[in-house]
């Protein structure tokens, strides 16, 4: 046979062995992708589409249990583990929607802190399974927050109006008789003012607690402010033989203004110097300062009354909270002056701080970020729109000496 027919003859034979087992491998291939795709059918479009924009914590699970997709969200998440996913009850519960195509939800229970995650299982399709997880936490402590607000709230209000409910009951029985009426009449007035003081706290709490609007928003300057609390505070602090010293030690020729709710920061000084007052020995002195740091201006109320111990100063800000409750009771303290102060200093950006000892007296600063007094913005911001400007300016001058084409036309 003629060499160069075997050669062709060879190089023949081994192109169609090639292209035979090339198609052999294709096709093996496309029978391998259809079989796994029999077992294992593709995620619907649709609802991967709607679950990639939702806020909510979703995965979806194979008929395996294995995880074959999560959202954003659930890649994302802190608060929810894949502890949740692994734990055998919940497996059994997703097997058992994954058997019957029922939904099943589980809601956290308010009684055991940890459980905070409520979490909604549905079927998808045949071999699919969507689970929805959400923390609420945060939902359960403000709704706990509440419900203790409103019992506190109750509870003080119980006690004046059953006190003004027999004192009127007394008065009627005495009618004849003047002086015990008026020893009566003097209680009365005392559990009115009580329960007066009491309903005026509640709704400052709840304005100070509210969104601090832009419409809400006004310039108060804090050196009037103050001194006018002062002033309005002086027969109070006459009646129990306090002496009230202000000094302003602040930089005289800067202003101190603020944007913000006039009525909520006037109730934030004058519960301070009520408390001042209240808790100060007679013949003792409450100092108010004033001063700058930085670009806040701060209030600072200082008293020489009885202090009080470090294990309580994490919690004085906290509604109702007293440290003697049957003595301040007694003074008509409320318990909310200083969560009204702190929730009103917080609601226009500042804060408020306290320094106590036992024995010397307590220390409240409150902290004011003040805006410029010429912009109305803060002097941070000032300074940004005035490097800003220098930029523009600059800018503008650069423009100004390059040459203008049409002149050279």
């Amino acid at each position: 046979m003629d060499p160069t027919a075997l050669v062709l003859a060879s190089v023949a034979l081994g192109i169609a062995i090639g292209a035979g087992t090339a198609t052999a491998i294709v096709s093996a291939r496309a029978a391998g992708r259809r079989r796994s795709a029999e077992m294992r059918p593709e995620l619907p479009e649709i609802a991967t589409s709607i679950l990639d924009e939702v806020e909510t914590f979703a995965v979806i699970l194979d008929s395996s249990l294995t995880a074959v997709y999560a959202n954003p969200t659930a890649r994302q998440e802190q608060h929810i583990s894949g502890e949740e996913l692994r734990d055998s009850a919940f497996l059994q519960r997703v097997r058992n929607v994954m058997t019957t195509g029922m939904p099943d939800t589980h809601e956290p229970d308010p009684s055991d802190p940890g459980d905070t995650v409520r979490i909604h299982i549905v079927r998808l399709q045949r071999r699919f399974v969507v689970v929805l997880a959400e923390d609420i936490g945060e939902e359960q402590r403000v709704n706990a927050m509440r419900r203790d607000f409103i019992a506190n709230v109750s509870h003080e209000l119980k006690t004046p109006i059953a006190a003004i409910g027999l004192l009127a009951e007394a008065v009627q029985q005495a009618a004849s008789e003047p002086e015990i009426v008026r020893g009566f009449a003097k209680s009365l007035v005392k559990e009115s003012r009580r329960l007066g003081e009491l309903s005026r706290d509640v709704i400052q709490l709840s304005e100070a607690q509210s969104i601090l609007r832009p419409e809400d928003r006004e310039r108060v300057h804090l050196r009037d402010l103050v001194r006018s609390e002062v002033e309005s505070h002086r027969e109070f602090a006459t009646q129990n033989s306090v002496e009230l010293v202000v000094t302003d030690d602040a930089d005289l020729t800067r202003e101190a203004v603020i944007l913000g709710r006039p009525t909520s920061l006037g109730s934030a000084v004058a519960n301070l110097l009520s408390n001042a007052i209240r808790h100060s020995p007679e013949g003792g002195r409450v100092g108010i300062g004033m001063s700058f740091d930085k670009d806040n201006f701060l209030v600072t109320v200082t008293d020489q009354g009885a202090g009080m111990p470090a294990e309580h100063l994490t919690r004085i800000f906290e509604r109702f909270y007293r440290i003697d409750g049957a003595r301040t009771r007694g003074e008509g303290g409320t318990g909310l002056g200083l969560s009204i102060a702190r929730h009103t200093m917080r609601a226009h950006g500042g804060d408020i701080d306290v320094w106590s000892q036992p024995d010397v007296g307590s220390s409240f600063t409150l902290h004011f970020p003040v805006i410029d007094s010429n912009s109305g913005i803060s002097p941070k911001s000032a300074k940004r729109v005035k490097k800003a400007r220098r930029i523009v300016k600059s800018s503008a001058a650069k423009i100004s000496e390059r040459p203008n084409p049409s002149s050279d036309q």
